[in-house]
């Protein structure tokens, strides 16, 4: 003991005769060594949950390397925050930008929120991909690579504006190994589908991810996930889960999350947290317990939200696993058969009804002869078609080559607000930046794609009273690098990477809404990537400094 007290005595005097050189070294040198930027005069939010202070920070290259009075220390460029918040950049925990950016990399409708670094891979990454899957994609955007390392590189060749960090999603083994069909891997398949998930987190994968509502993950069996979260573990990696049901049978759902942390022995994180249907509105608070038991248990599990009380997903969704075994063409097959016409129409009319009127909006149809019934509510559809809603759905499926994207108000805001305020749940937009394309032609989306940030640190902290602006931004920043491991982001810290926002508190706010999507939030004034600005004074720049944030198990 007394050999430890020694040792943190020691650091303690090397850290004062640190401080103290620096001081007089400030003393005697009328010019220190030039700062790249320093931004100056600003109310600093540092990410850790702290009160804010007031102070300026100093950027060299891609880091911060001073925060303090800078007054007398010179900079190449100089931004003055004019009292504003000046924060850590927050870090989008399930972005979705992995294609737009490809169309527009400077992913505009992010960093007009302060997105710094986006987290995506849900359930199914941009790589690995067999030819097979390359082949059957829209020529397009058909991908030019085949590896998830592949896509790195492709990305760090076009640039981007924000940083990106990526998990293997679960999908993809099992569709390169097994398909789209329902039934549990053989042994070898099995190996096969580890050895996939292996190489992407050597190749910088950050953990594994599923979505297990959707194909082909609706068929993977809680072995086959564990054994695959088991390969991510020896890599230090962690897994993130759209878990298998977020309503009627939450609790069997989060048993399953909770058992493949416990056996893989990794730390689990649930995406976009959320009860839904009208039926399970107030059950937020039981989820709440049961992930703080598990929690007490020793269990490593926390999750995220968007702060919107609807939902956005594909239509399919609500038709039953079964039916779409194979694809989507062969669900329209199975709506050609007489008798399994039937049973969809069953599953889908007890879907309506679970959600009720005004409750299934459809945002996109993609196909030019049904545009008119776009951004319209299936109700309402229904009655342009003369047709009942399940028969309406089924009409979209059966015209259609892809699933109509949706918006279901299936959500209680008292429910968003008793997950937002939970000390362990982060933020995440599970939205991409739409491109500028879809602003030109007024596309179907979701307002979080826009104002997910913005209205966490302006609704919810300022008219909600819900948290403090220091817990929100660290909500946003240093809790969201600790689940993902980012640990050289998150926080304003001499030695961190610079990845700063300023904002002015008092008018940041969302500015998108359902009806009308396609605006940009307000607010955000300076946004700085790895040291570089990317936002400056509300205008965009031209820069692309964004890097790819590989994990831990990253071999070069």
């Amino acid at each position: 003991m007394k050999a430890v007290i020694s040792v943190r005595r020691s650091v303690i005097r090397s850290a004062i005769a640190a401080v103290v050189l620096f001081v007089a070294g400030c003393a005697t040198q009328p010019k220190p060594v030039a700062l790249d930027l320093k931004i100056i005069n600003g109310r600093i939010i540092d990410g850790t949950g702290a009160p804010w202070y007031r102070g300026d920070v100093g950027v060299r290259g891609d880091t911060i390397v001073s925060i303090g009075d800078l007054s007398r220390v010179n900079a190449t460029s100089t931004i003055d925050a004019h009292d504003n918040v000046v924060s850590p950049g927050f870090i989008d925990l399930l972005g979705q930008s992995q294609g737009s950016v490809f169309q527009d990399p400077h992913l505009e409708a992010k960093v007009r929120q302060g997105v710094t670094t986006e987290v995506t891979g849900e359930g199914h990454s941009p790589g690995p991909l067999n030819q097979k899957q390359i082949d059957a994609a829209n020529p397009m955007n058909r991908p030019k690579w085949h590896t998830l390392g592949e896509w790195f590189s492709v990305l760090e060749k076009n640039g981007t504006a924000i940083n990106f960090a990526l998990f293997v999603g679960a999908d993809n083994p099992r569709e390169m190994v097994i398909g789209t069909v329902n039934r549990a891997p053989t042994a070898d398949e099995m190996r096969e589908m580890e050895r996939i998930v292996d190489q992407a987190m050597r190749e910088g994968a950050i953990g594994l991810s599923t979505s297990l509502i959707y194909l082909p993950a609706m068929f993977s069996t809680t072995e086959e996930i564990i054994n695959l979260a088991k390969v991510a573990a020896q890599y230090g990696g962690v897994y993130f889960s759209h878990i298998r049901d977020e309503g009627d049978h939450i609790d069997t759902a989060l048993d399953e999350a909770f058992r493949i942390g416990r056996e893989a022995k990794i730390p689990v994180n649930i995406w976009h947290l959320k009860v839904g249907g009208r039926a399970n509105w107030g059950r937020m608070p039981h989820v709440i317990e049961r992930i703080n038991a598990a929690r007490a248990e020793g269990l490593d599990v926390a999750a995220n939200v968007y702060p919107y009380a609807a939902s956005s997903t594909s239509l399919s969704t609500l038709v039953p696993d079964w039916s779409l075994e194979g694809g989507y063409s062969e669900l329209k097959k199975r709506l050609a058969d007489p008798a399994q016409r039937v049973r969809i129409a069953e599953a889908l009319k007890a879907q309506y009804a679970k959600r009720g009127a005004k409750g299934i909006y459809i945002t996109r149809i993609g196909a030019p002869a049904l545009a008119q019934y776009e951004k319209h509510f299936v109700e309402d559809i229904a009655t342009m078609m003369n047709l009942p809603p399940e028969e309406a759905m089924m009409r979209l499926f059966a015209e259609t080559n892809g699933s109509p994207g949706v918006i279901f108000f299936s959500m209680n805001e008292d429910d968003v607000q008793t997950a937002l305020k939970q000390p362990l749940v982060s933020i995440g937009s599970d939205s991409g930046a739409p491109p500028p394309i879809a602003r030109a032609t007024a596309a179907g989306s979701h307002p979080r794609a826009y104002g997910t940030f913005p209205r966490v640190m302006g609704h919810y902290v300022r008219d909600e009273h819900l948290f403090t602006l220091e817990e929100a931004v660290r909500k946003a920043t240093s809790q969201a690098a600790d689940r993902t491991n980012l640990i050289d982001r998150g926080v304003l810290r001499p030695g961190m990477k610079a990845d700063v926002v300023v904002f002015d508190a008092n008018s940041i706010r969302d500015v998108s809404t359902y009806e009308d999507p396609h605006h940009f939030s307000e607010g955000v004034l300076d946004v700085i990537v790895n040291g570089v600005p990317v936002l400056r004074d509300g205008a965009m720049t031209s820069a692309l400094p964004g890097h790819v944030l590989r994990g831990r198990g990253y071999v070069k």
